[in-house]
C-alpha cells in the first residue's frame, strides 16, 4: 500500500508540473501574472512535512521537468528543488512562526525557484518577482488554511 501511495503522489506532482507549465504558457502574454502551484507544493512540503518520501518525489519531479520542459542538464532542477526544500525547512525550524517570516520564506523560495529568470535581468526581476510572489503567497495561505481545517471536528 505504501508503494501505491508513493506512485500516486509522484504522478500527482508530475501532473502538477504539467499544469503549471501549460497554465503559465497561456498566461505568458501578461507580464505580472504567473501561477506557481508546484512552488506551493515545494513550500508546503518544506514547511509542514519533509521526509524521505518527499525527497524522492522532488527528485523525480525535477527529472521530469528537465526531460520534457527545459534544456538544462538532467538533474539540475532536481538539485535546485531539493536545495530549496532543505534550505526552507532549515530556516523554518530555526525561526519563530509568523506571517512576515512565512512571507519572507516564501519570497526566498520564489527567488530560488525562479533563479534562471533573475540571473538574466537582475535589476528589474527582483521587484517583478515580488509582484508575482504576493498573490501567489495569498493563494498559498488560502490553500493551507483550507487543508488544515478539520472537517470532522467542526460543529454543525
Amino acid at each position: 500500500m505504501t508503494y501505491v501511495k508513493s506512485v500516486v503522489l509522484v504522478l500527482l506532482t508530475l501532473f502538477l508540473i504539467y499544469t503549471e507549465v501549460r497554465t503559465n504558457t497561456l498566461l505568458s502574454s501578461i507580464d505580472y501574472l504567473e501561477f506557481l502551484p508546484f512552488l506551493y507544493f515545494i513550500f508546503y512540503v518544506s514547511i509542514f512535512f519533509f521526509s524521505r518520501l518527499s525527497v524522492l518525489v522532488v527528485l523525480l519531479s525535477g527529472f521530469y521537468f528537465d526531460l520534457f520542459f527545459s534544456d538544462n542538464f538532467l538533474g539540475y532542477t532536481s538539485i535546485k528543488l531539493l536545495s530549496i526544500c532543505m534550505l526552507i525547512h532549515f530556516i523554518n525550524s530555526k525561526f519563530s512562526r509568523g506571517i512576515l517570516v512565512e512571507f519572507m520564506l516564501f519570497y526566498l523560495c520564489a527567488l530560488f525557484y525562479k533563479f534562471e529568470v533573475i540571473v538574466l535581468s537582475i535589476d528589474s526581476s527582483i521587484f517583478f518577482l515580488l509582484i508575482i510572489c504576493l498573490p501567489n503567497y495569498l493563494l498559498f495561505n488560502l490553500l493551507t488554511s483550507t487543508l488544515r481545517r478539520d472537517v470532522f471536528s467542526t460543529k454543525i
